[in-house]
This record gives structure tokens, C-alpha cells and sequence, in this order.
């Protein structure tokens, strides 16, 4: 009996001694890989434990919940969780991690993983979480590819964008006097009103073209009479296969579209520009957007358009443009932009 007490008390102060202990000198970082996947990519969840104390860690459990949608593969459990189990020596570094399958596209965020560090007999286990910061973000691939003939007319990749200098309007570079040809949207009136002559405004040069995508997720019009989320998937697809085709040439992209990512905060825009930042914001709309439209798609052209510089080059991807859409495009053409229609699932 007295051997029997001693063993108890003794396995009573080894767990408090555990319970203080454990984590002191365990550091853990999550990354995904890659933080933008596409429908059906295989997407990394890396763990990795650096312990920088003499003292292994026999056992370590790692749970990790999915959120609805995802799968971890080769993982048959109903329970929508993926879970690793190793050990850790003293002062060394290990890596795991979770291979997950995203069927269809979408933001996930994902849940803190949880991490157990138990003794040798397993008495004592230690939880801890670790956030992601971070979301997963799964873009579409065009159902059935892109078919060659259309890529073709696709306006990217082709040298005359880089052999042309444009003038950026948003870098601002100073003024000069009015020469004979200046064009009068160029001019500074409130300068020219001070100075007493014309002054013109001049911007810095580039030679980055910009691209307008136009998505229409209806299916003609009027959109409320033309709901098919099965076209609208495959638009959304197209747009973004045409999208990184787009930013490998160098173009900047921006993004209108007839549906929302708030409710009442209007249709769909992403303003165009060089940043990674904004890069994924345009990826995660394209992940994120409703297949349900609730606007015409005209209407939202006819008012981006008005402040649409003429160098911009728009590319319209709608299944079946009702007359109100095409006339629109007809005005950008007349104003002198390139327009360029796309209509997803037609094979001729």
C-alpha cells in the first residue's frame, strides 16, 4: 500500500511538473500552401514544431476541424476534422502536415488548430491552439477548359501592350503650358484660371495596359428571367483562367459583374491596379461571388464607363447579351475602347 501511494503521488507531481513544463520552449507555425488553390488542387496545411529544450515530446496529437466544404484526402472518417499523431526529440524541428481537398470554389476560414503534448503514458495531455490567420481562398477553373480557338481572342500576351507607352492617370508627374492638340479633358482649369494661360496636366508613362472584366451571370435579359447557376459557374470559371492569363502578361485587372458580395452594397467592382494586394482581392471576389444575379449588366457597364479611360481594354463574358448589353458595348467601342465579347458554354 505504501508502494502503491508512492507511485500515485509520484505520477501526481511528474503531472504537474508536465502541466508547467510542456510548453516552455515549443514554438508552432501553420502556413497554407498554397493560399489560393483551384477547385480540385490539392492544398497543404504545413505544421511545423520546434522544440528548443533538452526535454523530448513523446507523443503529439494534432487536430485540425475543417469547415464545411473542405475534405482532408485519403481521410474516410465522417467527422470533418484531419488529425496527425508524432514526437518531438529535444532541440529539433518537425514537420507535418494535412493534405485537403476543396470540391468547389469559396473563402474558408478555417478553425485554430489544436495540439496535444502528453508523457510517455499519455496521463497528462497539454492542449494549446494555434490560429490561421489567414483564409483559403479556391478559385474556379473553367467545367470542360477553355477551348483553344477562344483563347485566341483572348488581347493577352501579345507584344503591342509592352511596345506602347501610356500615360498613367493615376501618378500625377506636373503640368506645362497648352499646346495645340492637348487633349481638354487634360487641362487644369483651376491652375489655368490662376496662371492666367492653358496649363495641361502631364502623368507618368507606362507601359502596363489595363483590362476591364465584365461578368454576366444571367443569362440574358432581363436578369431575373434568366437565372441559370450552372452558365454562371462557367463564366465565373472563364473569368478567372482569363484573369491570370491577364496578370502573367503584366495587364492590370478590374472587375465589374450584375451580382454582389454584400447585400445592398450594389454590384460587384474592383477597381484596377498593379498591387498584390488588390491581386487578391480580385481572386477572392471570383471565389467568393454569388451565381445569382440582381442587376442587368448594361446599366452597371454604362455607368463604369463614364470614368473608363481609352486605353482600357474591355473584356465581356456573358453567355447570351441581351440588346441593352450590346448596345453598351457598341458606345465603348464608338468611344474608342476595345471590347472584346466571350460567351462562355458556346462551342461554336
Amino acid at each position: 500500500m505504501l508502494s502503491w501511494a508512492a507511485a500515485v503521488a509520484l505520477l501526481a507531481l511528474a503531472g504537474q511538473w508536465w502541466s508547467r513544463t510542456a510548453w516552455r520552449g515549443v514554438e508552432v507555425d501553420v502556413a497554407l500552401e498554397p493560399a489560393r488553390a483551384f477547385v480540385g488542387e490539392d492544398v497543404a496545411v504545413r505544421v511545423t514544431i520546434r522544440n528548443g529544450t533538452r526535454v523530448p515530446i513523446p507523443i503529439v496529437r494534432l487536430v485540425l476541424p475543417l469547415p464545411e466544404g473542405l475534405s482532408a484526402a485519403g481521410d474516410r472518417s465522417p467527422l470533418a476534422v484531419a488529425r496527425r499523431r508524432l514526437s518531438v526529440g529535444g532541440r529539433t524541428e518537425v514537420t507535418a502536415a494535412f493534405s485537403l481537398i476543396a470540391p468547389r470554389r469559396g473563402e474558408y476560414w478555417l478553425e485554430p488548430l489544436e495540439i496535444d503534448l502528453a508523457d510517455p503514458l499519455d496521463l497528462a495531455p497539454i492542449r494549446g491552439t494555434v490560429p490561421i490567420e489567414r483564409p483559403l481562398v479556391v478559385m474556379p477553373e473553367p467545367i470542360g477548359g477553355m477551348p483553344m480557338h477562344v483563347r485566341r481572342r483572348l488581347p493577352f500576351g501579345a507584344p503591342a501592350p509592352a511596345a506602347r507607352l501610356f500615360e498613367d492617370r493615376e501618378h500625377f508627374a506636373g503640368v506645362r503650358d497648352y499646346e495645340p492638340g492637348d487633349p481638354m479633358h487634360h487641362v487644369h482649369w483651376r491652375l489655368s484660371g490662376h496662371v492666367g494661360s492653358l496649363q495641361t496636366m502631364r502623368f507618368d508613362p507606362t507601359r502596363s495596359a489595363e483590362v476591364l472584366f465584365a461578368l454576366d451571370v444571367a443569362n440574358g435579359e432581363p436578369f431575373w428571367l434568366s437565372v441559370d447557376a450552372a452558365s454562371a459557374e462557367q463564366t465565373i470559371g472563364w473569368a478567372s483562367f482569363a484573369a491570370r492569363q491577364a496578370l502573367r502578361a503584366g495587364w492590370r485587372v478590374g472587375l465589374v459583374a450584375n451580382t454582389h458580395l454584400r447585400k445592398g452594397a450594389g454590384p460587384l467592382r474592383i477597381s484596377s491596379a498593379a498591387s498584390a494586394r488588390r491581386e487578391a482581392v480580385l481572386f477572392t471576389a471570383l471565389a467568393r461571388m454569388p451565381n445569382q444575379p440582381t442587376h442587368d449588366l448594361a446599366p452597371v457597364l454604362r455607368e463604369v464607363g463614364r470614368r473608363m479611360v481609352r486605353r482600357t481594354t474591355v473584356l465581356v463574358l456573358s453567355p447570351d447579351p441581351g440588346p441593352g448589353l450590346r448596345h453598351e458595348m457598341e458606345v465603348l467601342r464608338r468611344r474608342g475602347a476595345d471590347v472584346v465579347h466571350l460567351a462562355p458554354g458556346d462551342a461554336t
